[in-house]
């Protein structure tokens, strides 16, 4: 067996970060959750395993390169919100993954931006954002 590279453990836990909901498409082992089973990410171990909460009580890990799955949507535990794309790390701690939004928040609010222009700002970005995956 392969052992990955700390860069490639350190990318999976930057593509799949705690809370992340995945849905389950095949997974060769008889205790594997049903087909179609959905989980949410509790972490990435050292071995590049995917460590899973599945709704139906298992623990099972997903090995990326072997099991099959999709990521449904990452969670963010600041807002609570979906969301897809690269997380922003959260700078209360500087390792929980949280969306865009709240990582712009956070951002403005450190330099003293108000709620009210966070507001604001959010919006114009937002605007510029669908504009550009108008083209």
């Amino acid at each position: 067996m392969k052992f990955p590279s700390r860069h490639e453990v350190k990318s999976l836990r930057e593509k799949y970060p705690i809370g992340t909901k995945v849905r389950l498409l095949e997974m060769d082992d008889p205790q594997a959750p049903p087909k179609g089973s959905i989980g949410i990410v509790r972490g990435i171990d050292d071995l590049g395993s995917i460590l899973v909460s599945w709704e139906n009580g298992s623990s099972l890990n997903i090995i990326p390169k072997t099991d099959k799955f999709e990521v449904i949507a990452n969670i963010c535990p600041g807002c609570g919100k979906t969301y897809t794309g690269h997380p922003a790390l959260s700078r209360e701690d500087n390792s929980t993954a949280i969306c865009s939004e709240c990582g712009t928040r956070q951002a403005l609010e450190s330099v003293g931006v108000g709620k009210v222009e966070q507001n604001t700002i959010l919006e114009i970005i937002n605007s510029l954002t669908a504009k550009r995956k108008e083209k």
